[in-house]
């Protein structure tokens, strides 16, 4: 009622405004509200009509396409079927009772504007969506070593992805742990890694129309790659130095009668040196492995001194028995043979208790993953094996020498025997 007379309440200012609201109320009336609907690639939508119309004398579809309209459908009150326009045609279906257009088979070209006009002044706008299902996500690892910083990484390769969400044994992961670095790709952060971080993660990719999820069973290796190297070279240092026993425990159980000589004792000493020397180098190149990853310490600097120095003296030893064995013989000092008499036990017990120390600490290092620990077996089996044959053809060597020269003791003592007793025929003289 008052907007009817404005002119003798306000005056001619709010004439002029009426008179500018009116026609934003009908280019709202003929406008209508804009919905939104989302659906997946090769399925069937409703568009529907307007809801509130009871009379419906024309209908009106059209794909809005920037700035440019293009029909779809003009349809009449008691006229026959609506002619569909391409690309429509075929795979579009009109309900005149509502107004409403079905659209089958649906691709993403089809996304868009829909708007519907009914008895030419009232309309209603749809927002269409055509997204392609979201593909099963991608999910792999970094190297994830304990202590380290790791990712986690889930890719999806097909569909516009929303939302990717992660979870950990089925457990929401706390926020800002991951990062989205596309659409497609996020990655989720584990900084410091340690054991608890072992165990089943999962990556939901989500969209409008779908979603996938894929689940990894992550573990945590213990040691490094350069610690796994230091753990198989200080066991086959263990090995080698083992093996070496067998070398200088054998001439020292002996007899003074049957202990090996000459040749023979020349290869075993030659040989048994050359192992030590060899564990030795072995046993310093693990501390090293060992103090690149966890940097320089005493108890790894003291040994890898005195392991040099096992090394130098018996790869001394090694070259003058081989080539010079009368050097040992020269030797005046005390101190010199002491030195080249013990050089090589004293390796062993320094390779053993180094290497003992390495191994016993990359374990306490391993059981800070949940992987399983590094396969030595095979490679302790087949270290022993090489190291040992060597040897064990020296030991051959030498039983079947003792062998022969057993033979040849028995024979001269049947012979002097024989030769001990009468004869027959000095038998039958009388005397």
């Amino acid at each position: 009622m008052l907007l009817c007379r404005p002119w003798e309440l306000l005056g001619s200012g709010w004439v002029l405004l009426a008179g500018l609201l009116l026609p934003l109320q009908m280019f709202a009336g003929v406008v209508g509200a804009l919905e939104s609907k989302a659906t997946a690639v090769g399925s069937r939508v409703l568009l529907p009509g307007l809801g509130n119309v009871t009379h419906i004398d024309s209908t009106c579809w059209e794909f809005l396409n920037g700035s440019r309209s293009q029909p779809i459908l003009q349809h009449s009150r008691g006229s026959p079927s609506p002619t569909i326009q391409e690309p429509y045609k075929g795979r579009a279906l009109f309900h005149p009772t509502n107004g409403s257009l079905l659209l089958e088979d649906v691709q993403e070209s089809d996304s868009g504007v829909y708007k519907v006009t009914i008895n030419v002044k009232e309309s209603l706008e749809i927002l269409l969506e055509v997204l392609k299902p979201v593909s099963r996500p991608q999910l792999w690892t970094s190297a994830l070593v304990a202590q380290a910083a790791g990712q986690v990484l889930c890719r999806v390769a097909e569909g516009k992805v929303d939302t990717i969400s992660w979870k950990k044994d089925g457990h929401p992961v706390p926020p800002g742990r991951a990062s989205h670095l596309s659409h497609s790709l996020s990655i989720l952060y584990l900084r410091a890694v340690q054991r608890s971080d072992c165990g089943s993660y999962s990556c939901n990719a989500s969209n409008r129309v779908s979603w996938q999820e894929t689940s990894l069973n992550v573990t945590i290796a213990g040691l490094s790659p350069r610690l796994q190297d230091a753990l198989r070279v200080a066991v086959v240092a263990v090995v080698i130095a083992a093996i070496s026993v067998w070398g200088l425990v054998f001439p020292v159980c002996q007899s003074a009668k049957l202990r090996i000589r000459g040749e023979l004792w020349r290869w075993l000493s030659a040989y048994t040196c050359g192992l030590v020397s060899l564990s030795s180098g072995l046993a310093g190149a693990a501390g090293l492995l060992w103090m690149q990853e966890e940097g320089p310490s005493v108890a790894i600097i003291l040994p890898e001194i005195a392991l040099t120095y096992a090394i130098v003296i018996n790869l001394l030893v090694t070259v003058a028995v081989t080539f010079r064995p009368a050097v040992f013989t020269q030797l005046k000092s005390k101190t010199a043979q002491s030195t080249m008499g013990y050089a090589a036990p004293a390796g062993v017990v320094l390779v053993v208790l180094t290497s003992s120390f390495l191994i016993k600490s990359i374990h306490q290092r391993h059981e800070e993953g949940c992987r399983g620990l590094v396969a030595v077996t095979t490679l302790t089996v087949s270290t022993a094996a090489v190291a040992a044959l060597p040897l064990l053809t020296i030991f051959l060597c030498y039983h079947s020498r003792q062998r022969r020269l057993g033979e040849c003791d028995t024979t001269w003592a049947d012979r002097a025997l024989e030769m001990s007793q009468p004869s027959s025929r000095d038998a039958a003289d009388p005397q």
